[in-house]
Order: structure tokens, then sequence, then C-alpha cells
């Protein structure tokens, strides 16, 4: 079944999959195939960290027979007509679902962003209407603190009135960042699937801190793992996975599904039996 007919008829379990470096996928749908019956959807970026990776709108055809594919889409790397040549094309290979953003910034500062992302779900919706593709289309949005709410709360409801039907969120790494967001959304008509970002060691929870815009990674687990062994480290990983699952548990009434950002089989299969309970 699609994704697009499944959300908000039952907990989804989605994944993310970066697509390679090169030209061989092979190895990803072999990596992928352990996942088809766990999952829901597969989300496919965007080049993150604004480095060059294999189409998402190639990847996500590629895969698309292992579970039904998310593509992303940036405002970072092309002008409108560019975009819209994206666009036709995926609507011309059967890839129905969307997610919309920005894109993380590059170093140099020299992105092209002719387009902001509320001009980009704008220009999806046109072509969706008037090529009869049928766009399922989704955005990102960070997880607030305190000073943010606001702004957080207003984009979103900005692009669910410019018709985004679904949200997947920056990860949460606590109770109180799942509450906040479900506090600052509460009145936004639009289904909800959280990010969840295993860490499974301290240099990437160092990285992921200081690259990564939207991952705040509370100092407590960085201290988990400072000088934990790689033995240690996974069971520290599938410790704290395991808790925030459980901490959780109580507002998943309230969301649609959660977004695991780690292509990890042990932590998926974990986070699905919690879904199911």
């Amino acid at each position: 079944m699609s994704f697009a007919s499944l959300i908000g008829k039952k907990k989804l379990l989605t994944i993310e999959f970066n697509p390679p470096k090169n030209t061989d996928i092979s190895k990803f749908i072999l990596e992928l195939e352990q996942f088809r019956g766990i999952i829901d959807a597969i989300n496919v970026t965007d080049s993150p960290m604004a480095k060059p990776r294999m189409s998402s709108i190639v990847s996500a055809h590629f895969i698309k027979h292992i579970k039904d594919p998310i593509f992303n889409l940036t405002c970072r790397d092309k002008n409108k007509i560019a975009l819209q040549s994206d666009l036709l094309a995926a609507g011309a290979l059967g890839l129905k679902n969307i997610l919309a953003i920005t894109g993380d910034p590059t170093k140099d500062y020299n992105g092209v962003y002719k387009i902001n992302v509320f001009e980009l779900i704008e220009l999806i919706q046109s072509l969706s209407e008037q090529f009869n593709i049928n766009f399922f289309i989704g955005c990102a949005s960070d997880i607030p603190k305190p000073n943010t709410i606001y702004s957080i709360k207003t984009r979103l409801k900005r692009k669910a009135n410019l018709g985004v039907k679904f949200v997947i969120t920056q990860p949460v790494f606590s109770q109180d960042n799942l509450e906040r967001f479900l506090e600052a959304t509460s009145q936004i008509s639009i289904y909800k699937i959280i990010g969840i970002m295993p860490i499974l060691s301290y240099k990437s929870a160092l990285y992921l801190n200081n690259n990564v815009k939207g991952v705040n990674i509370p100092k407590s687990i960085l201290y988990k793992f400072e000088n934990a062994s790689k033995e240690d480290s996974r069971l520290i990983a599938l410790d704290l996975h395991e808790k925030l699952l459980n901490d959780i548990s109580n507002l998943l009434p309230y969301i649609e599904g959660l977004h695991i950002m780690k292509l990890d089989y042990e932590i998926v299969n974990l986070t699905k039996k919690y879904l199911e309970v």
C-alpha cells in the first residue's frame, strides 16, 4: 500500500536513506531489502550536508520496489526551471511522495536558492494540478526551543495552508522535546511523523551537533558516550533508544508515526515493536 493511503490509518515507521556518492546503488538496495517487511516508507535525501550524491529522484526510482519512497527536493541547488524539470521527471516515474525542504547550507554560501521553500511548495502544488500528478507533499520542521516556538509554529502553519499534508521533524531526544513540538503544532492540520536519530558513538554525536542544523544532542547523552568502547557504545545506544521509546509512548496517540534516521536493523525493529503495542 502507498504511504499516502496508510498515513492516519496506522502508526507508520519510516527510515532515512542517503543515496550513494557514486553510480553504484546495488549494495544499498541489498541493505534496504532487510527493512521491507518492517517499514512503511523510505525517505530519500537530496545531497545532505550539501555534498553531492546520486539524485534523490533517480535513487527513489531504483528502490521503489522495496517500499514506497519519499524523495526530498531542496531549493539549494537549482533554479525554478530545473526544479520544474525534476518534478515532471518524478511524475513520469510514478513518484508521488515528496519532502519539500530548504536544504542544508553550503559551506561557501554558494547555494542557488532562487526560490524559498514556500515558493517550492507552491510550485509543486501547481505542477501537480496542471499535470494531474497528485503529489503527496510533505515538509520538514525543527523541534522548537522555548524561544523558537512561535517562529516554528508560524512556518509550519504557512506550509500546511499551502497544501503540505505531512511533516517529518528533526530528531527528538526527550519527552520534553516532543511535548513542546506537539503543543506548538496542536492547532495545525498536518500529519506528524517524528524524527529519531539514534546516537551510536561519541564521534558521530559531536559531528551531528556541530554540523547538522536542527540537531541538538543533550550533553547528558554526549557524556554517556565520551569514554565508552565500541561495544559499550552499542549497548548505550540501544538502551537510550529504548528509554526514549518508553518515555514518548504516551504521546504516540498524538502523532502519525516515527522516522528513524539510521539504517540500523536492530533499532528499527525495536521501534516497530513499540508502534505495534
